[in-house]
Parts: C-alpha cells; structure tokens; sequence
C-alpha cells in the first residue's frame, strides 16, 4: 500500500491539508480551526492567534533561557526578515509624514524622527557615553582605550578615513547655504549674512576674541624606547592610539610626553 513509504505518505498529508486550507480560506472561515471567522486582515481567528502567540512566547521563552538567538530560529533568516522588516516600516512612515521610531507624531523639521523621541535617544546615548567613559572604554564601541582617549584606536583609525568626506560635505552644505542666502548653522533667512541675527550672537560668545586669551589644548609626542623615535606632534589622546594602532606599538614600548600651553597652566584649577 502506499502509506506504507513516508515519503508518498508525508506528500499526502501535505496535500490533504492543502486542500483544507483553501476550502476554509474559500469559505471565510479560520483556516486552523474552520469554526470562527478570522481576524481582519489574517488568515487564523483570534483564539487561534492567541494560542499561537502564547505557543511561540513560551518557546521563545525556552530557547531564551538556554542561551539561543532569536528563539532557536536561524539567526541569519532572522536578521535578514527584521532588517527588511525595520526598511519597510521606515519607508512606510517616511512616505506618510511620520517619525520613523514612533509612527506616531511628526518629525522635527528637516529630520525623520520627532521632538520626543530624538530627545529619548539622545539621553540614551549620553547615559551610555557617560557610562564607558566613567569606566575607560571607548565611548562609542565599548572596547579599551589608551591612556585618556575617548575612542579605541579601531574607531580613531575609522574616523580619520571618514573625516575627509565629512569636511567635503561640510563645505558642500556651506557653500549651499551661502548661494540660498540662509544662515550657514541653522537654515534660516540670513540675508547678506553668513549667519542670522541668534547664530552670529552664539558663535560670537564662544569665539576666543570674546572669552579673552585663548586656552590651548595639550598637544602629545610619542617616544620609543628601543629607538628613541619621536612621532607626533599630535593633537589628541585619539591620534595617539590612531600612531600607535599604525606603527604597531603597546603603550609599554613608548613615552607619551604631554606639552601643555602657559595659559592653560596658570588657569587650571589647584586640583
């Protein structure tokens, strides 16, 4: 008989449970129970959708617990379905007007997210910042750093391959803004001016003609033991990990002799 094989018995119940499936689809009804009419928009009923969810919430659960990504589900598919997923929900509240975290309110002017959440994240961000910072890690990867650098070396030998196309754009944005007459900081009609009538004040009070003489920042030279080989000057603790990241060097083969200006001296505080 053929239900004997498996294979011919395994593409029969497959088969069978088509065809239910269709029939109940054909009819309107539930296509799990056929007895209640499914939710809008869905194929099963909304106790079916329940004991569904709370089936896959309790081995979700499981596999949570013993330490398996998404579930147990093959983390790859899943990635990939929640980075298309993410796409298409950000595409979608784009098209509509909407903030693209929450869907719920409109976006800041010449932004995709609103007021509310940009603020969210943004202390978010800061609390985290603040966190690697206290405990001497990067404050962006979260890896170590040298000596009193914000970023590891990874990330400082990142930011200075992007930072030629950051000043291109910067540029390009000023030069933009110039030729529209609008204020080169924030957007807004400035006339003949670079910047409008609240930037010019603001960048005027934070200029060093304002505050009086200026306040140099430390700049570093890095000295080799072996050799005696000076690199630098630099002018960050980032380029120093970015020197010793390119040259191949530990922090225990070299000096990092710190050259700070009169005035910052004579101004610091007795601490």
């Amino acid at each position: 008989m053929p239900y004997k094989d498996p294979v011919i018995r395994r593409e029969r119940e497959r088969e069978r449970h088509r065809r239910r499936v269709e029939e109940r689809r054909a009819m309107g009804l539930c296509i799990k129970c056929g007895k209640n009419r499914p939710a809008p928009g869905r194929s099963l009923c909304e106790a079916c959708l329940e004991r569904s969810r709370a089936a896959e919430r309790a081995r979700y659960e499981r596999a949570r617990l013993e330490g398996a990504a998404y579930g147990g589900r093959d983390t790859e598919s899943r990635r990939r379905m929640a980075l298309e997923r993410s796409r298409r929900r950000r595409r979608e509240r784009t098209e509509a007007g909407l903030c693209t975290t929450c869907g719920e309110r409109k976006p800041v002017e010449g932004g995709a997210v609103c007021e509310t959440c940009r603020e969210e994240r943004q202390a978010a961000e800061r609390e985290l910042y603040a966190d690697r910072k206290a405990s001497g890690r990067c404050g962006r990867c979260g890896a170590e750093v040298i000596g009193k650098a914000s970023t590891c070396a990874r990330c400082a030998a990142r930011d200075a391959k992007r930072r030629p196309r950051k000043n291109a754009a910067s540029r390009a944005r000023y030069h933009g803004r110039r030729a529209s007459r609008v204020c080169v900081d924030c957007g807004e009609y400035a006339g003949a001016a670079a910047r409008c009538e609240r930037c010019a004040r603001r960048s005027y009070l934070s200029s060093g003609e304002h505050k009086g003489m200026p306040v140099h920042p430390p700049r570093y030279t890095v000295v080799e033991f072996a050799t005696g080989i000076e690199h630098g000057p630099l002018d960050s603790w980032e380029e120093v990990a970015m020197c010793l990241a390119f040259e191949r060097l530990s922090r225990e083969e070299v000096e990092v002799v710190e050259d700070t200006c009169v005035t910052a001296k004579l101004t610091a505080a007795p601490w």
